[in-house]
């Protein structure tokens, strides 16, 4: 009998270590066949108590209170209770309670051991009771209205003060396992499993019952497989098989995780889904045990609710790995995902410590299908800030999984990083996978020339100002895809957008009107006037602003994705690294800007964007010199330190009458320039000379 083994990991269930102070009184039952010398029972907090002992019982039973064994008997071990998710303490009895006391509040009885395991497990609710023929009114029929199979809709609690008395259970081939309660144990059986309780030959139990909220003690009697108890006790303890191979395969992967150096001291963490259900409990590794000698029982097993099912016997696991609030999280944002991993590598570190962004971007690196990136598209990773506590970290990656909802892993910097698959072999080949991608992300940064790496001053432009069309996305995207997306949206959205929405839309479109000179009918005529202004190609503000409104449905739908060259995003990176600002004008207004590089056909490049400017901020037109005087201004530059890329020739003449440098695009589609027009030209961003 090993007497702390248990005791220390037995009321875990909130995840608070126990003073060791508190554990001397403490001692979780083995269970012994029957025949197995056994020491005396407890008389105070330095004896070990009388063991448990559990058996399987004979189909036929003629006297309820008789141990009723098998013949030859056939001892239930621990492991058969364990799996069942049942939970047994020792808690030696330090006081005289008293016979019946509902409910029962410790006035003048202090057990902190008690207080512990209450306090640990939520149980806020006690009463005392006692089970006798004095004591109870008609007994007879009680005690077999006790026997009668049955389940409940919470856990059943007993703490045996005095006396004795058995709890059966159904194991999972339907067989009665006989367990045996004295004085000082205490038992938690699982909501929903099948189970009986019954005095012995005795006749006597002395009992407090235990409960989490307002307690309730009506009996579900079998058949019951339907109700939700039931079918919550099957989704957490039925896939037995599966739970013992993820067992094994969550120990052996982290023990090679270690040999690759990611999981050193007792760093890094895994955890895995049991069965298909949305709602399955999870497997998670424990907190300060070495991953090269994680054994498969040293695993915890939690419902979707939080509540430890199983805790392991491993007397040195006392508690479980801080990232399970954050698996708990990841679980519940993507319902797909099945394992997590957590590492804490060198790469890992370095990658998210020389990013000065919050998204790691990677291309052209054939490993990125690993994680489930196709190999010509871009793979993102958010990156967030370290916090002193893992929970601390939940809030922060949910909001930075909002901007990225496709991610595949996610950085936390100075500390690590957490991937996850549909399987634990998939989380599993996403982790090596993203290991070697990192691995190559910092031998190509060690191999950049000074000249490339981030600094404070660059020769040349200071700011890059950038058109949308036909300069960073092709000229046929706005008018083959966002225009006519916006014209067939706006009829449904005025009939449903918020009554403030419309209202401004149609303020700003009657004073657009009357402008123009023509009539304006309110929002029965906003559709119409909208569709005959896109057709038009009109460049108004009020166009502009409900436009933005449009499309930022569509994109946030998935319905819309941003084209992009596929210079684009390379040569904002490579300004970025040369310590240049990037920004936007375009004619649209700037919410429609942000939304076109948010939500990219080559991911997010917002980050690589420091200012938007429509003509509206910019206080003219495109084609006015004043524009770039206004930007250069709001930018803190000198005309001279900015420089233009456009595809329009009267845009670049007057980016130069205010004192820019500007460069014309020449892209597919584009209107063709006039010979002599006097500017540089490329047929790619990454051509630009600065």
């Amino acid at each position: 009998l090993k007497p702390f083994s248990q005791a220390r990991r037995s009321f875990l269930s909130s995840r608070v270590c126990v003073p060791n102070i508190i554990i001397a009184r403490l001692y979780c039952r083995r269970v012994l066949p029957r025949g197995t010398m056994t020491p005396a029972p407890a008389t105070t907090a330095t004896t070990a108590p009388t063991p448990i002992e559990a058996w399987y019982m004979t189909e036929t039973v003629t006297d309820q209170t008789a141990e009723n064994r098998c013949v030859p008997n056939e001892p239930a071990d621990s492991q058969a209770l364990f799996d069942l998710g049942v939970l047994q303490f020792h808690v030696p009895v330090v006081d005289k309670y008293p016979q019946k006391a509902v409910p029962w509040e410790p006035s003048g009885i202090q057990d902190p051991a008690l207080k512990k395991i209450r306090e640990s497990r939520g149980y806020n609710y006690a009463d005392i009771i006692t089970c006798s023929e004095e004591c109870l009114p008609d007994y007879s029929n009680k005690l077999k209205a006790f026997f009668q199979e049955h389940i409940h809709s919470d856990e059943e609690v007993r703490y045996i003060l005095g006396g004795s008395g058995y709890f059966d259970v159904r194991d999972r081939n339907d067989r009665w396992i006989r367990i045996r309660l004295h004085a000082g144990d205490l038992i938690v059986l699982p909501e929903g499993i099948y189970h009986r309780f019954t005095m012995d030959e005795k006749n006597f139990t002395h009992a407090m019952r235990l409960f989490k909220g307002v307690p309730v003690w009506t009996a579900i009697n079998r058949p019951a497989d339907d109700h939700q108890s039931r079918q919550k006790f099957i989704t957490n303890f039925s896939s037995l098989e599966e739970e013992q191979r993820l067992r094994t395969d969550i120990a052996d992967c982290l023990r090679s995780f270690y040999t690759f150096g990611w999981c050193l001291g007792s760093s890094g963490a895994m955890s895995a889904k049991v069965g298909g259900a949305e709602d399955a409990p999870m497997l998670v590794t424990p907190s300060g045990v070495p991953k090269e000698k994680l054994s498969p029982d040293d695993l915890f097993l939690i419902s979707a609710s939080g509540e430890q099912l199983k805790i392991p016997t491993n007397e040195k696991v006392t508690k479980v790995s801080d990232s399970a609030d954050i698996f708990e999280a990841l679980y519940k944002r993507f319902p797909k995902v099945r394992a997590v991993s957590h590492i804490h590598s060198v790469n890992a570190v370095l990658a998210a410590g020389q990013e000065e962004g919050n998204i790691l971007r990677v291309r052209d690196i054939e490993m990125i299908k690993g994680l489930g990136i196709p190999g010509d598209q871009v793979l993102e990773i958010p990156i967030v800030e370290n916090q002193p506590t893992e929970p601390m970290l939940v809030a922060p990656i949910l909001e930075a999984l909002d901007k990225l909802p496709n991610a595949p892993a996610i950085l936390v910097r100075n500390h690590g990083v957490y991937v996850w698959g549909s399987s634990l072999d998939k989380a599993k080949i996403a982790t090596e996978c993203l290991a070697f991608v990192l691995d190559v992300v910092r031998q190509q940064r060690a191999a950049v020339p000074s000249a490339k790496r981030p600094r404070t001053a660059c020769s040349g432009a200071k700011v890059v100002l950038l058109d949308v069309e036909g300069t960073t996305t092709p000229i046929t995207f706005v008018k083959d895809k966002l225009f006519p997306y916006a014209a067939a949206a706006v009829g449904n959205w005025v009939k449903t957008a918020k009554k403030p929405d419309v209202a401004a839309v149609v303020a700003a479109y009657e004073a657009q009107c009357k402008q123009d000179g023509r009539s304006f009918a309110g929002a029965d005529d906003v559709e119409a006037v909208t569709k005959e202004w896109i057709a038009a190609d009109r460049k108004v503000g009020a166009l502009k602003e409900l436009q933005g409104r449009l499309w930022r449905a569509g994109y946030e739908s998935g319905e819309l994705k941003g084209a992009m060259y596929d210079d684009t995003p390379k040569a904002m990176e490579r300004w970025v690294l040369d310590g240049r600002r990037v920004a936007i004008f375009s004619s649209g207004s700037r919410e429609a800007q942000e939304l076109i590089y948010r939500y990219s056909d080559k991911g997010d490049l917002t980050d690589y964007l420091s200012a938007y400017f429509d003509p509206a901020s910019a206080q003219a037109p495109k084609q006015q010199a004043s524009a770039y005087v206004q930007i250069a201004l709001s930018l803190g530059i000198a005309p001279r330190d900015g420089h233009f890329c456009t595809d329009v020739l009267g845009e670049a003449q007057a980016a130069k009458e205010a004192g820019w440098e500007a460069t014309l695009l020449l892209r597919p589609g584009n209107a063709p320039l006039p010979e002599n027009h006097g500017f540089r030209t490329a047929t790619s961003l990454l051509d630009v000379a600065l």
